[in-house]
């Protein structure tokens, strides 16, 4: 997930900059490239059938592109709270990490889990939950 963040960290970044930085479409990172790049990444790293390497793109097609939609949304609406935009990103990737969890071989998933990709997921558990602990109070 560290490398996923790094990847979508430019994007963000573009996102929240001045709508002159943004303009330059030679600067923004294509989506297809980042998703291709995962896609690859996680084909290679946990050795994905053919099956399961659909549902990964799907996936990705989906939900990386509404994360920075939301992420957009939020931007129009004034939003500059850096927990914020950690708070949508944290969502889509858990609903990421959901869906590949269903598809994913024990083993894969084991793997997964083990990788900097399970690393991440736990950090990003954490927060979430001691969100949750802040809405509750």
């Amino acid at each position: 997930m560290k490398r996923l963040l790094s990847l979508l960290l430019p994007v963000a970044v573009l996102l929240l900059s001045s709508p002159e930085l943004r303009a330059q479409e030679a600067q923004e990172p294509d989506m297809d490239k980042i998703i291709n790049n995962q896609l690859d990444n996680l084909t290679r790293t946990f050795k994905l059938d053919e099956v399961q390497v659909f549902f990964v793109d799907s996936i990705l097609q989906y939900n990386y592109p509404a994360m920075m939609a939301e992420m957009e949304q939020t931007r129009k609406t004034g939003a500059s709270n850096s927990d914020t935009y950690q708070a949508i990103s944290d969502k889509w990737m858990d609903a990421t990490d959901r869906a590949f969890e269903r598809f994913f071989t024990e083993e894969q998933w084991k793997k997964y889990l083990k990788s900097n990709y399970g690393k991440e997921k736990v950090r990003r558990d954490k927060r979430m939950s001691e969100r949750a602990v802040k809405v509750q109070e």
